[in-house]
C-alpha cells in the first residue's frame, strides 16, 4: 500500500531523531523530567506509528495519533504555563486541566500565540478521538463490500505518518529547548525544511 522507499525513509527519520537527543544532558529539575517524559512519550507514538504503518496494522497507528498529540502539548504546558506546585502533583498522578485549558495556556507562550495547535485541534480533533476510541469513522474503514477487512486509504496513511511525523519532530525541538541546546533546535529545524523541500 505505501511503498517501501516511504517505509524507509520514515523508519530513518525516526532514527535520525531519536539519536538528536539520545542521551542528552538535561537540567535537574521536576519540570523538565515531567515536559521530557511527555516529549519522550511523544516520539515513542511516533515510532510505534511509523512501526505499524510499515507492518500494515492501520488501525493502531491512526489510533495513537491523539494520543501523541497530547503528549506533546502536555509537553508544553508542563514545560512553559504549569506552577511548580501543579507539576509535583501531575509527577504524583494528579489529572491537569482540561486539555482545551492547556491548550490555551500554551498558545499564550512565545512562539505559539499563531494558534497552529488550536487549528489543528479544531480540525481534526473530532477524527482523532474517533480513531481512538473506535468510532463510526474507524469503523467505516473495515467494512468492505466483501466482508470486515482493512480498507484504509493510500492517501489517508500517508497524512498520518506526516502526522506523526510533524509532532515526533516538535517533541524532539522540545526536548532540545528543555537543554537549551540552540546548535540541536536548529539541526532539527533544518531536517524538517530539508524534508519539507522535497
Amino acid at each position: 500500500m505505501i511503498s517501501p522507499e516511504r517505509i524507509h525513509d520514515a523508519g530513518e527519520y525516526v532514527e535520525w531523531l531519536r539519536l538528536a537527543v539520545h542521551e542528552k544532558s538535561l537540567p535537574a529539575s521536576s519540570r523538565t523530567r515531567a515536559a521530557g517524559s511527555c516529549y519522550a512519550i511523544a516520539q515513542d507514538h511516533h515510532h510505534s506509528i511509523a512501526l505499524l504503518i510499515e507492518h500494515q496494522l492501520y488501525a493502531s497507528s491512526f489510533a495513537l495519533l491523539r494520543s501523541e498529540f497530547e503528549a506533546y502539548v502536555r509537553g508544553q504546558w508542563l514545560a512553559h504555563c504549569a506552577t511548580d506546585a501543579q507539576i509535583e502533583k501531575y509527577i504524583q498522578g494528579w489529572e491537569p486541566p482540561k486539555f482545551d485549558k492547556l491548550l490555551a495556556a500554551v498558545e499564550k507562550t512565545p512562539g505559539f500565540s499563531e494558534r497552529v495547535l488550536s487549528r489543528v485541534k479544531s480540525q481534526g480533533w473530532k477524527t482523532m478521538c474517533a480513531f481512538t476510541h473506535t468510532g463510526g469513522l474507524h469503523i467505516q474503514r473495515w467494512n468492505t463490500s466483501d466482508g470486515i477487512e482493512p480498507n484504509y486509504s493510500p492517501d489517508e496513511v500517508l497524512e498520518v505518518l506526516a502526522f506523526a511525523e510533524s509532532f515526533g519532530a516538535l517533541s524532539v525541538l522540545g526536548i532540545a529547548e528543555l537543554a537549551s541546546d540552540e546548535g540541536l533546535a536548529l539541526r532539527i529545524l533544518n531536517k524538517v525544511k530539508e524534508r519539507a523541500g522535497r
